[in-house]
């Protein structure tokens, strides 16, 4: 028998490497079982620990989904989500299944000849009968579970523009990639009304967090809403629309909220309006998961996310995996997009702050004539006396990348005005693009322009390469994967410094330091705080995460010689806020490090005064 951990490893190990060889998807839910050593079950009822709180679900036998309409199997292992619906009528369709057939992609021959490519660094590639390539994060011990975690299914329903009739099916070579082109002078002139459509919704959900996945529209999360507080942190549509935006030939674009996948081409991508398949996988009460994928259907470049929640967590993981099928190199974009309004899910308040680990930023689109040009560069997050860490000091649209790269380890936006905001934690190594947007604020986008009330959103990116004008490259039948975290976080203002156990919030007040404290599970212990620079986790990473020679290595601080040592208790329905003195300091700098009940370092920040 194996762990919860081990089991969900190795299942997506198999089922990666068997639908790459073309075996059926049907006949892997058993074998999976036999690989494993470990029960796998699917679309059971809430366990006791949850059923007052979860609706009563439907069982369901265990099965793979593909998306309807493709007749081939589906490639790889799950990946993430990407906006926008496709189902024919614009009533309540009937959802029908493709059997799968062990048809294995040949490559047609595309365009080779790539322009000079950023490449991820450092390089994740490997021959697929040698396993893909990961990176993951320095994963924390699993939490101790609080009840159970449980996956279900239910179906939501959504006023839907009737889009498919004015989309004609293309090809991007490069890729052998079908998508749809989106006729919008057509659509504007005959100006149709959205109908009632009816989708899947597919729910992981513990005591802490309820996770929303619609694989009609692309496989996206749909939305995650905070329980102890009943907060959404993603932005969510109240219709499907179409709109000018997107990929110059192909348009459409829609703003449906929550997290996309955005591939082969950057920013969007292709594949908001394409079904994606899911293989939903629940090994013990205490670890569930979906991997949602792309069609196999002769397109050269797949994706697969696995997104999974445990019980005791209030956090979730996403693992892309990325497989290049062709017989030669390919280089390609990939962005996830994540739509947000922490909060109240409709628009976030002026207050709302981005929060990137760097001093400069650049350009890539405004209509603001007192910013720079686009591709130029300027201080972050102050510039000619503006902040623009918050949305309301801007005027009209924008968005800007982090300068060189992603510094990482996590980005964050948070909301006082709702008091939530949301923490993505990631290698900054492998996804080396960190971008955020805006509407405005005072001379806003339209919200005319995506949706049929008066909503809005902000975005989040983050990309394997720098900016959207670079790319990646992948070796023939080469495949990157690589873990992420992502959390809500409540009764914060800000977050000065953040991993996948808590988040910190750190600020001065006269002679006094004020610390907020939001843990992803139960956490007791003391905050440690030293006058001086001190060793820092990430003092060996500069530029966008490439190690130096000299990393140090953090080791805890001994609280006997510290300014000030205070216990501290949080769960992810209780944060924590503290006060410390600071009188009689001498040090411009403050090192402020949680330490747990056993002494060992949960988080290590390093803290600038201003005089």
């Amino acid at each position: 028998m194996c762990d919860a951990t081990t089991a969900m490893q190795r299942s997506r190990q198999f089922i990666h490497n068997a639908v790459f060889h073309g075996f059926p998807l049907i006949w892997l839910l058993p074998i999976t079982l036999l690989v494993c050593g470990c029960s796998l079950s699917t679309g059971a009822e809430a366990p006791p620990a949850l059923r007052a709180e979860v609706p009563s679900p439907t069982r369901q036998q265990p099965q793979v989904q593909q998306p309807a309409g493709v007749t081939a199997t589906v490639d790889e292992e799950p990946q993430s989500p990407t906006p926008v619906p496709t189902t024919p009528a614009p009533t309540a369709p009937t959802r029908t299944v493709a059997e799968p057939t062990p048809s294995p992609i040949t490559p047609e021959e595309t365009e080779n000849a790539a322009p000079s490519l950023a490449t991820p660094t450092p390089q994740r590639e490997t021959e697929r009968a040698a396993g893909e390539a990961t990176a993951v994060l320095d994963s924390a011990p699993a939490p101790a579970p609080v009840g159970t975690v449980v996956y279900y299914e239910e179906s939501i329903t959504l006023p839907t523009y009737p889009y498919e009739r004015y989309q004609t099916s293309e090809i991007d070579p490069r890729y052998n990639w079908p998508y749809q082109r989106f006729d919008m002078e057509r659509f504007r002139a005959e100006a149709p009304t959205p109908e009632p459509r009816s989708y899947r919704l597919l729910v992981l959900e513990n005591a802490y967090l309820k996770l929303s996945i619609l694989p009609e529209l692309g496989g996206r999360i749909w939305q995650v809403i905070h329980k102890p507080t009943g907060a959404p942190i993603f932005y969510q549509n109240s219709v499907v629309k179409p709109t000018h935006w997107g990929v110059a030939e192909q348009l459409g674009w829609m703003a449906l909220g929550g997290i996309e996948w955005g591939l082969p081409v950057a920013e969007h991508g292709y594949d908001w309006g394409v079904p994606w398949g899911y293989i939903p996988l629940q090994h013990s009460e205490d670890l569930a998961a979906v991997t949602v994928f792309t069609p196999r259907d002769g397109r050269l470049l797949t994706a697969s996310i696995t997104i999974s929640l445990r019980a005791g967590a209030a956090s979730f993981d996403i693992e892309p995996t990325l497989t290049n099928l062709a017989e030669h190199p390919l280089a390609f974009s990939y962005w996830q997009d994540a739509m947000l309004a922490p909060g109240s899910g409709k628009k976030p308040s002026a207050d709302l702050r981005f929060i990137l680990p760097t001093d400069r930023v650049r350009l890539h689109s405004t209509n603001d004539a007192t910013l720079p040009l686009p591709g130029e560069s300027f201080s972050w997050p102050l510039y000619q006396g503006r902040d623009f860490s918050r949305v309301g000091n801007y005027t009209q649209y924008l968005g800007f990348f982090e300068e060189p790269a992603a510094h990482g380890p996590f980005v964050a936006a948070v909301d006082p005005t709702y008091d939530v905001g949301v923490v993505r934690i990631f290698p900054p190594e492998v996804m080396r693009g960190s971008k955020v947007f805006s509407l405005g604020w005072r001379d806003a986008l339209e919200s005319s322009n995506f949706t049929d009330d008066d909503s809005a959103y902000v975005e989040m990116h983050g990309g394997l390469a720098p900016t959207f004008g670079d790319e990646v490259q992948l070796p023939a039948a080469g495949a990157i994967s690589w873990r992420e975290v992502w959390y809500p976080v409540t009764g914060l203002t800000t977050v000065s410094v953040a991993n996948e156990i808590a988040a910190l919030a750190a600020t001065i007040t006269d002679e006094s330091l004020q610390v907020g404290i939001y843990g992803t599970r139960p956490l007791d212990g003391s905050v440690v705080v030293v006058e001086g620079s001190g060793p820092l986790a990430d003092e060996g990473q500069e530029d966008g995460g490439e190690e130096s020679e000299s990393e140090e290595v953090v080791h805890a601080l001994d609280s006997s010689s510290a300014l000030a040592s205070i216990p501290f208790q949080t769960r992810p329905d209780a944060p924590f806020h503290g006060t410390i003195a600071l009188a009689g300091r001498a040090n411009e700098s403050l090192v402020i490090q949680l330490q747990d009940s056993g002494g060992h370092i949960l988080l290590t920040d390093l803290l600038k005064l201003t005089p």
